[in-house]
């Protein structure tokens, strides 16, 4: 038997994010899966949120994403801009805040184990993915928001 690990692997783009205006307040997601026929995204939010919380639903909803669509040949290679995902979610920093998300998120790590891999990205900068998720975060927060 062939594990993940041990196979080459093809990887696979993808990115994600979260915003929040004020903090707790409206809030939004979004992620970009970059694969071979095409791009994929999607959004969401909630009207009371914060920043960090964004940021995890970002990272799970493009893992579950990738999880749905993926071949058993290909990795995953989530670019975030925030440390705080890439150390609770690969580096086993203590969770103090969010617990009710990392169910789901652990599961989804252990379904893909060995076929995910973080990349820490300067946020605001030269990534057009990064910017295009940090878009449709904020635009999704948009809409909770009072006028």
């Amino acid at each position: 038997m062939t594990t993940v690990s041990a196979r080459r692997l093809e990887w696979v783009h993808a990115y994600s994010d979260g915003a929040c205006s004020g903090n707790p307040g409206p809030g939004g997601w979004g992620y970009l899966i970059q694969w071979e026929d095409g791009v994929e995204e999607g959004s969401g939010g909630e009207p009371s949120t914060t920043n960090n919380r964004m940021e995890l639903v970002g990272a799970r909803e493009a893992l579950a994403a990738f999880a749905r669509k993926r071949r058993l040949d290909q990795g995953l290679l989530l670019h975030v801009d925030s440390l705080n995902v890439i150390g609770w979610l690969s580096k086993g920093w203590k969770r103090n805040a969010n617990r009710d998300l990392f169910p789901a998120i652990d599961l989804l790590l252990g379904e893909l184990k060995g076929a995910v891999r973080f990349a820490h990205v300067r946020g605001h900068q030269d990534s057009a993915g990064n910017n295009r998720v940090d878009r449709l975060a904020v635009e999704a927060g948009r809409r909770f928001q009072r006028h």
